[in-house]
């Protein structure tokens, strides 16, 4: 899996939930093809998934293995229909990131020495820079909150599947998401607030 920022992934959603199904019975069997068809989708997402949590491409990309090794070794015990594939991976995923970020140093700090916000253009600069300020001000929310803001934003989850990724009702996947989008608006008023000071 090669190393590629979160914020170039893309959401590769399941147009064929059937052929998953067969992928699934396939892989459950103990076939190899089949396992590789049905992981491949997902491993750039979960990725993005983990290094959106972790903020370091080297923990992501371990997280994310783990997540894929976890997901083989349970798949005899999965049950199609109880979940899409995606959303119990992810569910692994998630879960692997949150004990990986319990367990990990603490992320580091911004550099103080950043160019100014608010750069107009669309110049590299100013696109590499909004990256960074994006990746610190997700860096700032509670690795929970972190996760359901980037399947929401970035992989463009329902809040039913954010749900049941989490093992939440739909009222604590808005009120979650509501408290990680206070907590970045804030962050962003903040970070403007300290760019007007003289």
């Amino acid at each position: 899996m090669g190393v590629q920022p979160w914020w170039l992934t893309v959401t590769e959603r399941e147009p064929w939930p059937a052929a998953e199904r067969a992928l699934l019975r396939a892989g459950q069997a103990g076939d190899r093809a089949a396992l590789e068809q049905l992981v491949a989708p997902h491993e750039r997402p979960l990725f993005g998934l983990c290094y959106g949590i972790l903020g370091h491409a080297e923990d992501a990309e371990d997280a994310a293995q783990e997540a894929l090794l976890r997901a083989l070794r349970a798949l005899p015990r999965f049950q199609p229909g109880s979940a899409p594939f995606r959303t119990w991976l992810f569910r692994i995923a998630v879960n692997v990131c949150l004990n990986e970020k319990r367990d990990q140093r603490p992320t580091e700090p911004w550099d103080e020495e950043r160019p100014a916000a608010g750069l107009e253009t669309a110049s590299p600069a100013a696109i590499a820079l909004r990256r960074l300020q994006m990746t610190e001000a997700l860096r700032t929310l509670p690795p929970r909150h972190r996760a359901i803001f980037l399947l929401r934003v970035l992989e463009e989850w329902s809040l039913e599947e954010i749900g049941a990724a989490m093992g939440w009702n739909r009222i604590r996947v808005k009120n979650e998401l509501s408290k990680a989008r206070r907590a970045l608006a804030e962050w962003q008023a903040r970070q403007a607030a300290e760019g007007a000071e003289p």
